[in-house]
């Protein structure tokens, strides 16, 4: 028995470390530095010009995730983590203290994000990066002229949530730049949970009109939705 004891422990010591996060491809980096930069740099950013990349990391359990650790001389350390979809690296939040419904929580472990709560157990994709829960919600990704606001949840992370809130449309009359938004009251229900790596996410979200509705709109607009 003391025999098996030992070749057991030995066994163990020899086992590999779970994977971790690792570092990124010259790729991804060039891609990430610029997604930073972008962010850093648009109008009205929360970052600090003087905020420079210190450390990059990719997930290894989902490799859609990355983060990035920045140092800046007036602001201090701060974190940015991102999304891989549809091509493109997008910021999904950033501070020195970002919350932990901004990714799966195995993931942001992964990565050696701290976090606070609150937490998540589904998202759903508005335009770029996985979201959980949002209060608004772009349709028409190309132009926001159609967008969802003041949504308030029920039953997120189940089977099937539920929303209320506005419709936001512009009537591109006499063209789309030159045109109006109105408001329409309407119900949205997120549903068809599926798997994005390690995120629930939902697969489509349907706007449901009682009333009056956007020109061209079905009652019941149907938006199948990917990661």
């Amino acid at each position: 028995m003391r025999a098996l004891g030992v070749s057991l422990l030995v066994l163990l010591l020899f086992v590999p470390a779970a994977a971790a996060k690792r570092a990124p491809t010259s790729g991804e980096r060039a891609a990430l530095r610029s997604a930073v930069t972008g962010y850093v740099n648009m109008p009205e950013s929360p970052a600090a010009k003087d905020n420079r990349v210190t450390s990059i990391a990719v997930s290894t359990l989902d490799s859609r995730y990355a983060a990035a650790r920045l140092s800046s001389l007036s602001a201090g350390p701060s974190l940015m983590l991102f999304h891989f979809s549809r091509g493109t690296w997008f910021v999904v939040n950033f501070g020195s203290d970002i919350g932990c419904d901004s990714g799966p929580k195995a993931v942001l472990d992964d990565l050696g994000v701290g976090c606070s709560p609150p937490s998540t157990t589904a998202w759903i994709w508005n335009c770029g990066p996985l979201v959980s829960a949002p209060k608004t919600f772009v349709i028409t990704c190309a132009d926001a002229n159609y967008e969802l606001a003041g949504l308030h949840w029920r039953a997120w992370g189940s089977a099937k949530a539920t929303a209320t809130g506005l419709a936001r449309a512009n009537d591109c009359t006499p063209n789309c730049a030159a045109g109006h938004f109105h408001a329409y009251a309407m119900t949205a229900v997120a549903d068809k949970l599926a798997r994005c790596g390690k995120a629930r996410y939902y697969a489509r979200l349907t706007v449901v009109y009682a009333g009056a509705r956007p020109k061209g709109i079905a009652k019941r607009d149907v938006v199948s939705l990917g990661c």
